[in-house]
């Protein structure tokens, strides 16, 4: 017999071992199922925990074959699955990886939140509820519409930074030969838009976020600019159907962030907790 019928009939002979290890597992799964009887809500037992009906059609809702079509005819195989899964958790929890490993702890906290706050995340409020919402919490919804700003640039960026230095420690600055004023940026209050015609999109924008007072270098078409902010204006959008869905995302996650804090709080209630401070 040739090396290639060898290595073709070993091949046979794992993949009837695998069925084989497939249908005893069906035979036994059958078997418990028989003997172990179940509520009507459940598909099968492990130790203590139930597998429901609900997990199990969820499961299957999933299930997909190598061409991306749903599986049919083979649910017992998807119900051993899910035993073994179930297995494994609770081999997990008995090894202590709910409390040492990060990954899991950080995985078991993330689904707890997200079944906690489900409803919020689905929540379908009418335009009264928003617009109400969207007049209760006009900070929510306020945007930086025009700053006041100065502005410097140079060839040299340690020239730039000792310069920003001096600005922050609010030392007297004066503009040389090394580094200059830029040219007609107007002073006072003006627009975003006007401002990016002269520090460009970019720079405007990380401007626009820092704090009154607050100084910065940055780099633009190989020179170095200074930017000091001196003053901001807020505006406020009040027009719901303007930017209805950015409400409507604001109020499910306010939502959610209040029934989590509900949830944790009736969990703190509950709990007895001692505190070392370091």
């Amino acid at each position: 017999m040739s090396e290639t019928n060898n290595k073709a009939d070993l091949r046979l002979l794992a993949l009837g071992a695998l069925a084989g290890l497939v249908v005893a597992g069906i035979g036994i799964l059958q078997q418990e199922t028989q003997i172990d009887t179940l509520p009507e809500n459940a598909v099968a037992r492990v130790n203590d925990v139930l597998i429901g009906r609900d997990i199990f059609d969820r499961a299957i809702s999933r299930s997909t074959n190598y061409a991306g079509q749903p599986v049919d005819g083979d649910e017992a195989m998807l119900l051993q699955r899910l035993i073994d899964e179930e297995l494994l958790i609770q081999r997990g929890v008995e090894l202590g990886m709910t409390q040492s490993d990060a990954v899991v702890r950080q995985a078991m906290i993330e689904s707890l939140i997200a079944s906690v706050t489900a409803e919020a995340d689905a929540a379908s409020p009418t335009d009264e509820e928003l617009a109400q919402y969207l007049a209760d919490n006009p900070e929510r919804f306020s945007y930086i519409s025009k700053v006041s700003a100065e502005a410097w640039q140079t060839d040299d960026e340690s020239v730039a930074q000792e310069f920003v230095a001096a600005l922050r420690a609010n030392n007297i600055v004066t503009t040389n030969g090394d580094v200059q004023a830029m040219p007609d940026l107007p002073a006072g209050l003006m627009t975003l838009e006007i401002l990016s015609t002269y520090l460009g999109p970019g720079i405007t924008a990380a401007a626009a976020e820092m704090p009154e007072g607050g100084s910065a270098v940055f780099a633009r078409r190989g020179r170095w600019l200074i930017v000091r902010i001196n003053g901001k204006e807020r505006s406020t959008l009040t027009d719901l159907d303007a930017i209805r869905n950015r409400v409507l995302v604001d109020y499910r996650r306010n939502l959610a962030d209040t029934m989590l804090r509900n949830y944790v709080d009736g969990l703190r209630r509950r709990a007895d907790i001692s505190v070392a401070m370091p």
